[in-house]
C-alpha cells in the first residue's frame, strides 16, 4: 500500500424518524485505490445549553438496514463509531426566573484501523429525534495493488484475515 494524500468527507445528514443515511462514497469500480478512515466526527448543528442531544454515528460498507441497528464491531460492514451526547438540566438554585443551565457534553470515536474502503462507504445516524448533523471524516488515500484490493474487498463481508 502506497499512501498518497489526506483527503476530508464533510457535511450534514438531517435525520427523520429518528434516522439518517447517506451515502458517502460510491463504488467507481477503481478497486485499486483505497481510502483509509483515520478520524470521524458527528456534532448536530445547533448546540444550546437546554438542549439534550445524544446520538450515535455508524460509518460502514452498506446502508443500514433501519433504525434500531446498533454500534456492533461483529459486523463486519461496520468500521467506524461515533457518539455524541449534549445533557443539559435547569439549575434549581434561586427563583424560577433566575435558574442557570447547567450543560456537559462529549463526542468520542473509535475507527478499525484494519480496514480500507474501496467501494461503497456509508454514513448511518441513530437519533432520538429529527433534527441535522454535521460530519467530518478525515481519511487517507492509497493505492493498492491487485492482491491487497481483494483481500480489502473479501474483509467488508468476513471477519479480519490473518
Amino acid at each position: 500500500m502506497k499512501a498518497t494524500r489526506i483527503r476530508t468527507l464533510r457535511g450534514q445528514v438531517t435525520s427523520v424518524g429518528g434516522k439518517a443515511d447517506k451515502q458517502l462514497i460510491l463504488n467507481d469500480q477503481l478497486i485499486n485505490r483505497g481510502l483509509k478512515i483515520k478520524e470521524f466526527y458527528v456534532w448536530p448543528t445547533k448546540v444550546a445549553a437546554t438542549t439534550t442531544t445524544i446520538c450515535n454515528a455508524i460509518l460502514s460498507y452498506a446502508q443500514l438496514a433501519d433504525a434500531n441497528v446498533e454500534m456492533n464491531a461483529g459486523d463486519n460492514t461496520q468500521l467506524g463509531w461515533a457518539f455524541f451526547a449534549q445533557l443539559s438540566e435547569e439549575g434549581t438554585v434561586g427563583p424560577e426566573s433566575n435558574r442557570q443551565a447547567a450543560y456537559s457534553g462529549f463526542l468520542n470515536q473509535l475507527i478499525d484501523p484494519d480496514h480500507i474502503v474501496n467501494r461503497d462507504l456509508f454514513i448511518g445516524i441513530r437519533d432520538s429525534s429529527s433534527r441535522t448533523f454535521n460530519y467530518l471524516i478525515v481519511c487517507e488515500m492509497l493505492e493498492l495493488d491487485d492482491n491487497e484490493a481483494i483481500v480489502t474487498i473479501i474483509k467488508e463481508n468476513s471477519q479480519s484475515i490473518e
